[in-house]
């Protein structure tokens, strides 16, 4: 009985979970794509380095 009601409730999770992680997947894949470009810079600005 207790092993019946597991497997009905995994199979109503995996849907919503695989979803989940499909879009934490997309988001870390976009965080790790937009880091990689410079930020494009405004007409007429300049970009200046800092150093410490």
């Amino acid at each position: 009985m207790a092993a019946q009601a597991a497997v009905f409730v995994s199979k109503r999770l995996q849907p919503p979970v695989a979803a989940l992680l499909c879009l934490m997947a997309m988001q870390l894949m976009m965080i790790s794509l937009s880091s990689c470009h410079e930020e494009p810079l405004p007409m007429g600005a300049v970009r200046v380095a800092f150093s410490h």
